[in-house]
């Protein structure tokens, strides 16, 4: 049997719930000593669950617009819970109690594949706009998210440390990057096992 779990994907949830739950991450990952965040880390995803709770109070009697603001900032929300479940994944390797402090919904135990390999093919390159990055990496039928991870030169040696950007696609445009500064990069296969072989890391200057 695979590693216990919490869900990643909260795109079926409904509207108001996703508000609770991501209200409920928030302060229960908040001083949380299972965990491990970035100084702005949480204060970020606050941000981002206000404005989507916000938006869908106003979208409740408002216009065709500001359904269309709405719906947004809720995929800018499921995107940053997707974010936070992968890395306390990561981090609480399967621990219960870990995981049962974490705010998220626990995930149903599957079969396991087994720990996934090193990824093959990883490469970056400059992406659509200015401060993008695009990573890609050859596709593993085994692996349910690629996560690609990213930190400034010289980067921490705490991989919890850096940032976090989980996809379900081999490739990822990923924005956000300051044009002229060094980054080092490295990426990873995740299936049902929530242990992490990583890529050889690979710099480059963001443009």
């Amino acid at each position: 049997m695979s590693k216990p779990s919490v869900i990643t994907d909260y795109s079926k949830e409904p509207e108001k719930d996703l508000d609770n739950l991501a209200n409920g991450v928030y302060k229960a990952l908040l001083n949380n000593p299972n965990f491990t965040w970035g100084d702005q880390t949480l204060a970020v995803f606050l941000a981002k669950a206000q404005k989507y709770q916000n938006s869908l109070e106003i979208a409740q009697k408002g216009t065709t617009h500001d359904t269309n603001v709405k719906n947004a900032d809720k995929a800018v929300l499921l995107d940053a819970l997707k974010t936070l479940a992968t890395e306390v994944n990561r981090q609480a390797q399967g621990d219960l109690i870990k995981l049962g402090t974490s705010g998220f919904k626990m995930a149903k135990e599957r079969a396991t594949v087994g720990l996934l390999p090193k990824p093959t093919g990883f490469k970056v390159s400059s992406g659509r706009n200015s401060g993008d990055i695009l990573c890609e990496v050859d596709a593993l039928k085994s692996a349910t998210v690629y996560v690609f991870f990213s930190a400034p030169v010289p980067a921490p040696d705490n991989m919890a440390e850096w940032r976090v950007t989980p996809s379900t696609t081999r490739k990822k445009n990923i924005s956000g990057f300051i044009p002229g500064k060094q980054y080092v990069f490295k990426c990873a296969y995740q299936g049902s096992e929530t242990e992490l072989v990583y890529s050889d890391p690979i710099t480059l200057y963001a443009q």
